[in-house]
Formats: C-alpha cells, structure tokens, sequence
C-alpha cells in the first residue's frame, strides 16, 4: 500500500521537482511564509516535507519531467511564477493593509519618528507593525494559511493545460494591474476615518491660534492628535477587523481568478 502512494524507484520523484519549485514561489509572497523571521533552511525544509506530503495527491497532475535542459528551464520558470502568482493577490491584500497604516500613522502624527521594519527593510511609522501583527494574526484565526494550501492543490488541477506563454494573456495583465490599483482603494478606505479626524484637528487648531495668537497651539496639538487617534482606533477596531477579514477572504477568491487565467 505504501509502495503505490510513494515509489520506491527514485527516477520515479523527478516530477516532484514541480511541487518544490511551486512551493518555492508561494514561500516568496503568500503571508506569514514569507516571513523574514523564519529562517532559510527551515522554509527549505518546510517546503520539501510539504512536497512529498501532498506528492500521492498531486502525481496524478504533475508533467512528465523534462529530459532537455531547455525544457528544464522552462518547467523552473513555469512552476515558480505561478508559485508567485499564487501569494500574489493575498500579498497585495496584506500590502494594502501597510500602506492604510502607513497613510493612518502620518495623520496621527507619527511621520517624524520612523521605526525600521525588518520585515520591508525600510523605515515605516509605528502603526504599521501594529497593522501587521492583526492581518498576521487574522490570517491564522480565519485558517487562510490552510486555505492557501488547499489553493496550491488546486492550482496543479486548474493550471494543467497551462501554456509557458501563459504571461501574453490579456486577462491575466488585466486582473493584476486592477489588484495593485484596489491595493490603493482599500488603503484610502481604511485611513478616511483618520483623514477626517486630522482635518477637524487641524481646522481646530487653525481657529484657537487665530483666537488666541500670543498662544503656541503647536506645542499641545500633537499629544492632542495622537490622543484622538488612538481613540479613533480603539472605537472603529471591530469595523476595522471586518474590514480586513473582508479583504483577506476577497483577495483568496482573487487567487482562484489569477489561476483560471492562466
């Protein structure tokens, strides 16, 4: 019974060659597999074990294993793309999340003082590792990582058919330009309550330092502004969780999308 789920020939696993390099390209963008925290070797590993665990599934939609070196080029590129398309659209998702953040940190007035987030490489406002750690935590709690798995199941039956020219598809450019242009969408729509908040903070200021001149107004405004910021947070929390929810579940149905096109 074990022979039939794994050979015991060993030219008989060269097809899982394409699982690994899938696997590969998910571990580039899909969430929490990404992370920076996690080393090399262990998503190495990771990504063998999961290959002959998922191998007696996926044998029977796996491509004979090229015996040209061209052919084997162009199985590595095939299999690491749509890898890379399958994280794609939830990154995207999780991308917007940083830059609402981003976009919200500045109204409170946290642009001055940046913190360095491993994680980008690159100086951010401290609301955006707070972001972070709900998706990454929301990610988890909706089983979107078991759900990412079972999108990489999937993907060999859908994308069996597919073509090495699958990249010239109209379709496909079409579906990604508008997740990168709802990336900004979905950034603007979580910052507006905070956009309002900095604009009737600021329209008060304006007004106390035209009532009272000889006053430095700018001295207190900014622990004012953080305050009602935090404030602000703590009263659209729940809205905010179902929003993010929203766009994790949306960007997962997104992923289904990509693979049909291909």
């Amino acid at each position: 019974m074990l022979s039939e789920l794994y050979p015991l020939a060993w030219n008989n696993y060269l097809d899982i060659t394409a699982v690994v390099l899938r696997l590969v390209g998910v571990f580039v963008l899909a969430p929490a597999f990404n992370h920076r925290s996690i080393p090399a070797s262990i998503k190495i590993c990771l990504a063998l074990s999961l290959s002959l665990a998922l191998y007696p599934v996926l044998r029977p939609y796996l491509s004979p294993f090229p015996n040209d070196l061209s052919g084997l080029i162009g199985l590595a590129l095939r299999e690491t793309l749509i890898g890379f398309f399958l994280g794609l659209s939830i990154h995207l998702a999780v991308e917007g999340v940083h830059v609402a953040a981003q976009f919200i940190g500045f109204q409170m007035g946290f642009g001055v003082g940046g913190l360095m987030d491993p994680q980008i490489q690159s100086s951010v406002t401290v609301m955006v590792p707070l972001y972070g750690w709900m998706v990454l935590m929301l990610f988890f709690a909706l089983n979107l990582h078991h759900e990412v798995l079972f999108l990489f199941v999937q993907s060999f039956k859908i994308t069996k058919s597919a073509q090495q020219s699958f990249l010239e598809n109209p379709s496909l450019m079409k579906l990604i330009v508008s997740m990168f242009s709802e990336l900004f969408i979905t950034a603007v729509k979580m910052a507006t309550p905070f956009t309002l908040l900095a604009l009737s903070s600021n329209a008060a200021v304006g007004i106390l330092n035209r009532l009272m001149p000889q006053m430095n107004v700018l001295l207190f405004s900014f622990p004012i502004t953080i305050l009602l910021g935090f404030i602000t947070f703590y009263i659209v929390a729940p809205e905010l969780l179902e929003f993010i929810e929203n766009v994790l579940t949306e960007a997962s149905e997104k992923t289904v999308a990509i693979l049909r096109a291909l």
